[in-house]
């Protein structure tokens, strides 16, 4: 076996990533010993051990599962629940696959998404389920083969008499019918002894009783062999006819949200002898999980107890960002629990390709981020396996052949959901182990205290934004009532000062107006205003 799968060693991964300690999930009755463990793992990541076999994706998972104590389904005892799922597809080979970063990210997320679903069938499933059989009344052929039966057994009998009294005239040419295939030997055979009979017993000198018993005989044989014509032209007619039929069919549906569901471990494996890439997850969700969730949708933060470890960016650093799709979470060494969605695209091709391919998985990560916080989850399936028995030819065993029909329909949805808080934390360009192709790894993640501050800058922001527009509205309602005084200036006649007079002879001959005196006018004066502001503002 060893010989076999050596070749391939050059193309095996299988890679963890998104480790995340089980203490971390449900409330702990030993704090200090689920302390210590998280402190242990936060400070020592998972490390990816050298292989030189292929072992599939969903059973290193497995392996590590039973490594670590978990069970696959509902853990009653500390009240959580895990869901392994996998998905695979075909690849010729991953190094020159140019959709390769793309279809392997797509199916990590398909697996989280059947895991997901399969928790939302764990909470209630509605289902309809129906188990059918049909068979004929009478079975005619059955009734044709015990008729076929009986008259190729009176056919055999006939033939043998023949063989006797053929050789009573000719034993050598008996003999030759004889042996362990003769009863099977052409019809054409036997109408030759029955003829040669017939010619010796017309021409030869032979007894009476020895003629009424070959004449017997002879009939016997057109008798049964005429039968034998009959029920195979019946049975002709009747081959390939349905005997039974059986039909099982399941349609079940499951809907409901899902709050905080995350993954813990993610593997990734290539098998080049059937040219299959194989992606697997292992979700988990607890009431813990769930309850910070809510935390992050409602922005109020929970008070978790400090840890010594790692900033949360630093966790994101050390892990194997290879496999890091889909949503994660972390404890960091504050106490804070963040809620991170990952994702990754091939960064080869040109500039404004690249760029696209940037943007996207930074988009895809916030989606995974914000169906990691909260999803609709729905799940429609539909099962039938239908099996069908038909009759051959006589003699021979009935033929059964079986027909199957699988259909899903599986939706997680985000909708009109607002979302404070997230923001990028991790993003690398890296060279994917298995596909040698380089690919951008980025990472958003949120948490309730996040939430809670985008909350409260988001508030301060729009406040801020309308004492500015109040300001504004004054300062345009200001500026309107200076044009104003300004536009009526210009339409208003001004009176002359004592110094501009007009002349005795001017004066005389114009009417004399008295200049209004202005009270409290303002002397001039100079105004600066320099405000108190360092170089480092700006």
């Amino acid at each position: 076996m060893n010989n076999m799968l050596a070749p391939m060693a050059f193309a095996v991964a299988v890679s963890f990533s998104g480790m995340a300690p089980a203490q971390d999930f449900v409330p702990q009755p030993t704090a200090s010993e689920a302390l210590a463990a998280q402190q242990q793992v936060a400070s020592e990541p998972y490390q990816q051990k050298a292989t030189v076999e292929y072992v599939p994706a969903e059973q290193q998972i497995r392996d590590y599962m039973e490594a670590q104590g978990w069970p696959e389904g509902w853990d009653a005892n500390k009240k959580r629940l895990f869901v392994l799922s996998q998905e695979q597809f075909d690849s010729e080979d991953p190094s020159y696959d140019d959709s390769f970063i793309i279809k392997r990210s797509q199916f990590a997320t398909l697996a989280t998404m059947s895991a997901k679903a399969q928790m939302v069938e764990y909470m209630r499933t509605t289902m309809s389920a129906v188990d059918m059989l049909v068979a004929p009344g009478t079975d005619v052929h059955a009734e044709l083969n015990g008729r076929h039966i009986k008259a190729e057994k009176k056919l055999i009998a006939q033939k043998k008499q023949l063989v006797k009294i053929l050789a009573e005239l000719d034993q050598a040419e008996a003999s030759k019918l004889s042996g362990t295939t003769w009863e099977d030997r052409a019809e054409a055979t036997w109408d030759g002894v029955i003829k040669r009979l017939d010619d010796s017993y017309d021409v030869a000198a032979i007894e009476e009783s020895k003629r009424q018993k070959y004449e017997k005989v002879k009939q016997r044989y057109e008798e049964a062999s005429s039968e034998l014509e009959r029920i195979e032209s019946e049975a002709q007619k009747l081959a390939g006819e349905v005997k039974l039929e059986s039909t099982s069919m399941v349609e079940t549906l499951a809907q409901a949200p899902i709050l905080g569901a995350s993954v813990l471990v993610q593997a990734e494996s290539w098998n080049a002898v059937r040219e299959v890439y194989e992606v697997a997850t292992l979700l988990v969700w607890s009431p813990k999980l769930e309850a910070a969730a809510k935390a992050v949708v409602t922005g109020e933060p929970t008070a978790l107890k400090p840890k010594d470890g790692m900033s949360v960016q630093a966790w994101l650093k050390a892990q194997e960002a290879s496999t890091m799709v889909g949503p994660r979470q972390f404890v960091d060494k504050t106490g804070e629990r963040w809620f991170i969605g990952a994702y990754a695209m091939p960064v080869e091709g040109s500039s404004s390709l690249v760029r696209k391919n940037r943007k996207l998985a930074e988009t895809m990560a916030q989606k995974e981020m914000a169906v990691a916080v909260f999803a609709d989850i729905e799940t429609q399936k539909q099962a039938a396996i239908a099996m069908q028995t038909r009759s051959s030819e006589l003699g021979e065993k009935d033929s059964t052949d079986v027909a199957t029909s699988f259909s899903e329909a599986t939706r997680q949805a985000v909708e009109g959901r607002n979302i404070n808080g997230m923001s990028k934390l991790f993003s690398s360009t890296i060279v994917h182990p298995i596909s040698q192709q380089e690919m951008y790894v980025v990472a958003y993640g949120v948490s309730a205290s996040s939430a809670s501050e985008a909350l409260a800058i988001e508030y301060s922001s729009f406040d801020s934004a309308a004492v500015a527009n109040r300001h504004n509205n004054l300062k345009s309602a200001q500026a309107a009532n200076n044009q104003e005084k300004l536009n009526r200036s210009k339409s208003e006649v001004a009176m002359p000062s004592v110094s501009q007079q007009p002349s005795n002879s001017i004066a005389a001959s114009a009417p004399l107006k008295t200049a209004k005196k202005v009270q409290g006018a303002t002397a001039s004066k100079t105004l600066m205003s320099a405000p108190d502001i360092s170089d480092d503002d700006f």
